[in-house]
């Protein structure tokens, strides 16, 4: 595959020690946000033909370029009106609030409508968040939640060493400049004190096909796996306390289905010409009934890492 003239720098380590693996034409992202979800991103890819997916060889992360691509507030109020979009209860929240101790303060970046911070605050936590989009910050602070309207880079400056967790809830793979993101968090948390991340699992079966478009710009801006988060040990003050990989939900197994039959189908257009609606029809019982069967053993879609502060 041949190079861009400019080789972009990694979003962790700030070197140029990365590969191109894929570029997308702009316009079939343009169409797609369309055709699926009724929006339009051109604004995003103005002046730009093609978006870039690098790898890192450092760290494995992987990112798209140009960096500029990144979704904004009226991106992510346009999704919100996807009932499945804004969850209030998560699988990683249930597992986060386990390192929550009674009177511990907590700052969630990226809150939503605020589900964590309530389950954590009725606990005895001092929870407060920080959202961009306007229209879920001013849900919360109708619920009578202490959510800012801030960034983690401009509320790092203000806070100083104050809270004894940070948390980040499928956050870190909309963000592009990660290295930014990171130590920001980290210089509002103690030493000792914990930075809790989930971010989608991009090894596990949904992710599989490289077409999902929320899985692309302006949506989701880097993929991450369970290697790459791990490396991020080795590039900020901050080691392991615990990995856990999401089960497989019952939500997702229409991503699942999606994605398995896509592949048989086109196996099958490929084949048997004629006679591809019946065995399509066939096929996507089989598929039905075979992924029913085993996704108690098939990784979900989300990793979450506790990592402590040095």
């Amino acid at each position: 595959m041949k190079k861009n003239k400019m080789i972009p720098k990694s979003p962790i380590t700030g070197k140029d020690n990365v590969v191109l693996e894929k570029e997308i034409p702009s316009s079939f992202l343009i169409n797609e946000y369309k055709r699926e979800f009724g929006m339009n991103v051109e604004k995003f890819f103005k002046n730009i033909k093609t978006v870039c997916l690098y790898r890192c060889f450092d760290t494995g992360y992987r990112f798209f370029t140009p960096f500029t691509v990144a979704g904004d507030d009226a991106f992510y109020q346009e999704l919100q009106k996807f009932p499945w979009y804004y969850m209030d209860e998560k699988w990683e929240h249930g597992i986060a609030s386990q390192f929550i101790k009674k009177e511990d303060k907590v700052l969630e970046i990226g809150c939503a409508r605020g589900g964590f911070l309530k389950k954590i605050s009725k606990a005895g936590a001092k929870a407060e968040g920080l959202e961009m989009n306007s229209d879920t910050l001013l849900y919360c602070k109708k619920t009578g939640l202490a959510v800012y309207p801030d960034s983690i880079e401009t509320f790092s400056r203000k806070k100083g060493l104050y809270y004894d967790i940070v948390c980040s809830f499928q956050v870190l793979e909309h963000i592009p400049e990660v290295k930014n993101f990171l130590e920001a968090s980290l210089a509002v948390l103690k030493p000792g004190g914990l930075m809790i991340i989930s971010i989608p699992n991009n090894d596990c079966l949904i992710f599989t096909d490289d077409s999902i478009l929320l899985n692309m710009p302006p949506h989701h801006v880097g993929r991450w796996n369970i290697n790459s988060l791990i490396t991020l040990q080795n590039h900020f003050e901050m080691e392991i306390e615990a990995i856990y990989i999401e089960p497989f939900q019952e939500y997702h197994l229409g991503y699942a289905l999606k994605i398995a039959n896509r592949s048989v189908e086109e196996r099958l257009n490929k084949k048997i010409g004629l006679f591809a609606f019946l065995f399509k029809k066939i096929s996507k019982l089989i598929t039905y009934t075979g992924i029913s069967a085993v996704s108690k053993h098939l990784i979900g879609h989300s990793i979450l890492v506790v990592f402590k502060k040095k």
